[in-house]
């Protein structure tokens, strides 16, 4: 077992998180207006396309007969961004970002490597080493660590059923599906005893166990003591730990990286269009939940970044049932105070058959390493991107004022 990888939740003690170990009194005290890097990962595969439909291209409507975006200006259309692309309509809550030069859209980006397995490509995306199997940390581990700064018990914060790949190396992460529940798994009337019983196990030991035992209290204290004035029933239901991750911002608890998983992006069938399908649910709630996470957090939004990503795009053409299958290049949404955005990045390839990936799919212009390395030195403040991405030197495609 891992000291930094401590399983409590299936433990004897009932913790419901997983929680690393660094005795609590060698951490620094919350710092205010700390930058903070919100990472949203869609896993299944984001049709770009349907991101950041490309209405100026006639290869988009050719190909796609029966889930096509209609161009803006017609029912159902696409919101226009520059003249060429164009929002998904769902995703309307976002323009008032876009429009404040708070939301830029990065389209045919992604992995070189050609993969469609999502497993594969989920594990590259996140080491930001594609092709390297045996890759043991992820490219925000790296970047985090690089910065040699120490930080606070809730500096970083994954929002998942486990330890991101992205978020592992030599630093401490507290995962959880919901950090409103990090808590003893306990009856009320025992809580309070049970916190005493295991204060007192944990007291006089410095042992990595009894250390993560007595951190994951400290954690669970400090959770419960936070305002909770962010109201989540605001949110959509899919996009609810956006909630969470803004109550941690506005209580200064030292947030620095927050990760949340986003699962259900696999769209082979049924995929739709702008009104009905699985497609219009999903960025329904991706731009009412980034909407109201901008709203809440108010002036402090000025500290924050929030990257939407994937691990590859999808076929341009529609497929039998409606969706489409696993592509190559896809789309990823920067949004944030610190961001230049109101702008489209990326050099577009076109849709014409010979200009797609493998005659199918969409190629990919910009490396996804661009981006991941240009938010770690501009805004986490890795000192050199070679540290978040060994292998590659990066492109910055001038995302951050």
């Amino acid at each position: 077992m891992g000291r930094r990888s401590l399983l409590l939740s299936a433990s004897s003690l009932g913790l419901a998180a997983l929680w690393p170990g660094v005795a609590l009194a060698e951490a620094p005290p919350a710092a205010k207006r700390q930058r903070v890097l919100v990472v949203a990962f869609l896993r299944g595969g984001l049709d770009g396309l349907s991101l950041g439909v490309p209405h100026g291209d006639a290869g988009y409507y050719s190909a796609r007969r029966g889930i096509a975006i209609a161009a803006p200006g017609k029912t159902g259309g696409a919101i226009d961004l520059d003249g060429y692309f164009g929002l998904h309509p769902r995703l309307a809550p976002l323009v008032p970002a876009y429009r404040a030069g708070e939301l830029a859209l990065v389209h045919a980006v992604g992995s070189p490597h050609g993969t469609r397995s999502h497993f594969e490509a989920q594990d590259y995306a996140e080491t930001a080493m594609p092709g390297a199997r045996s890759v043991r940390d992820g490219w925000l581990g790296r970047a985090l660590v690089s910065t040699g700064r120490a930080r606070a018990p809730l500096g970083v914060v994954a929002l998942s059923s486990k330890r991101p790949l992205a978020l592992r190396g030599n630093l401490d992460v507290v995962s959880a599906k919901r950090i409103d529940r990090f808590a003893l798994r306990a009856p009320k009337k025992l809580d309070e005893r049970l916190t005493r019983g295991f204060e007192a196990l944990y007291a006089d030991n410095d042992d990595p166990v009894t250390r993560a035992g007595h951190n994951a209290l400290d954690v669970a204290r400090r959770l419960r003591d936070i305002d909770r004035s962010v109201d989540a029933s605001t949110y959509p239901q899919g996009a609810r730990p956006l909630a969470e991750v803004a109550a941690l911002i506005r209580a200064d608890v030292g947030l620095e990286v927050a990760w949340i998983d986003v699962g259900g992006w696999d769209t082979h069938q049924g995929q739709g269009n702008s009104e009905s399908g699985r497609l219009p649910r999903l960025f329904d709630g991706l731009g009412k939940g980034l909407a109201q996470f901008r709203a809440d957090l108010g002036e402090r939004f000025a500290d924050v970044v929030v990257l939407v990503m994937t691990e590859f795009g999808r076929t341009v053409a529609e497929n039998g049932t409606g969706g489409t299958d696993h592509g190559h290049g896809s789309a990823m949404l920067v949004m944030g105070g610190p961001v230049r955005g109101g702008k489209v990045y990326g050099k577009w390839p076109g849709l014409a058959e010979g200009s797609r990936h493998e005659k199918r799919d969409l190629a990919v212009t910009t490396d996804y390493r661009d981006v991941l390395a240009e938010l770690s030195t501009g805004h986490l403040g890795a000192p050199h991107a070679a540290l978040v991405t060994p292998d590659y030197t990066p492109s910055p495609l001038g995302l951050l004022r």
